[in-house]
């Protein structure tokens, strides 16, 4: 991992906002991602910072061509996303900073909203606000933390035996409404707004994730310091999700690597032992889940638990074949130094 920065100073005129993002081969979604951002921002003293992980795309062409006032970072080759973060936070000279993602665009001034929010609550470290698909889904980008309790508290229904507004706080995710300011264990790295002092004294992703866990991971760190995360629904940003991913990996291939991430980043953040009865919790939850799904299966006609029994499957198949000590090599790319 990078040793944290020390020492950097400001020019008297910094932009107050630096907004990140990272590109890869998503040239005409992080075209239309720029163009909202310039549209909607114009409010706040900002700087754009793109970092090109080898596009073949013709992405930095369009950048140079279209958008001439975003300083563009070129890579020789794909650096993944947490190193890619990295150097456009190392290069960027805003009080705050956005990591944004290249397929998320923005329909009114809620980075401005987003902004004036960090300024304002000064406990608040890193903020989100409410992530939606296009169509206006809510997109899940607010969690808890990984932990052997919390995840037998899920994958074994225990939850079911408390109130919803316990369960809610317990797990937040999928299981709670979005609505409101909440303080959060970790963010979805699609948006993330941040002090610079918290990126300095951090030192940013770890490099050793090429893609997945590296926001959970680093987003405890920035707690154990003892620093605030909050998610605050006081507007919307819309992300497609997955477009750079979804051109290398089908869906499956993409879970996996999501799944390995968060095995990855526990035992990182926990050590090697309690990584282990980590994974052990996750593949004795997808047995359960498995072994109850099955029973009812075979005694229903809907599709419903046939189709849970089948994901089940693949998830006591996959954390059954994560123990093998080669499947540590998947949880990141080969990275080339220069």
């Amino acid at each position: 991992m990078r040793e944290p920065k020390i020492g950097f100073s400001k020019s008297s005129d910094a932009p107050l906002l630096s907004i990140v993002i990272v590109s890869w081969n998503t040239r005409d979604t992080l075209a239309d991602c720029l163009t909202s951002i310039f549209q909607h921002t114009q409010m706040l003293n900002f700087e754009v910072i793109v970092v090109d992980n080898a596009s073949a795309d013709r992405t930095v062409e369009m950048l140079k061509s279209d958008f001439p006032q975003v300083k563009v970072i070129t890579n020789d080759s794909n650096r993944g996303f947490g190193r890619a973060c990295n150097q456009g936070m190392q290069a960027s000279e805003g009080r705050l900073i956005l990591l944004f993602n290249s397929d998320a665009f923005v329909r009114d001034d809620v980075i401005v909203g987003m902004a004036d929010y960090m300024q304002s609550r000064s406990e608040v470290s890193m903020a989100s606000c409410q992530l939606q698909y296009p169509d206006g889904r809510i997109q899940h980008c607010a969690y808890r933390s990984l932990s052997i309790w919390r995840s037998l508290f899920e994958d074994f229904w225990v939850y079911k035996l408390v109130p919803s507004s316990t369960r809610d706080e317990i797990l937040l995710g999928g299981y709670w409404k979005n609505d409101r300011e909440i303080e959060v264990d970790w963010l979805a790295g699609a948006f993330m707004m941040l002090r610079r002092e918290v990126f300095e004294g951090t030192g940013g992703f770890s490099e050793d994730f090429f893609m997945y866990g590296e926001d959970s991971e680093w987003c405890t760190r920035i707690r154990r310091t003892g620093r605030k995360i909050f998610y605050n629904p006081l507007g919307v940003v819309y992300h497609v999700g997955s477009v750079s991913s979804d051109l290398e990996w089908t869906e499956k291939e993409r879970l996996r690597r999501c799944h390995l991430g968060g095995l990855r980043a526990y035992a990182k953040l926990n050590g090697s032992l309690r990584g282990f009865f980590y994974h052990l919790a996750r593949f004795a939850g997808a047995l359960m889940r498995f072994a109850v799904y099955s029973t009812i299966a075979a005694f229903t006609t809907g599709n419903y638990y046939g189709t849970q029994r089948r994901l089940y499957a693949w998830q006591t198949a996959f954390y059954w074949q994560a123990f093998a000590p080669e499947s540590s090599a998947c949880f990141m790319e080969p990275v080339t130094e220069d």
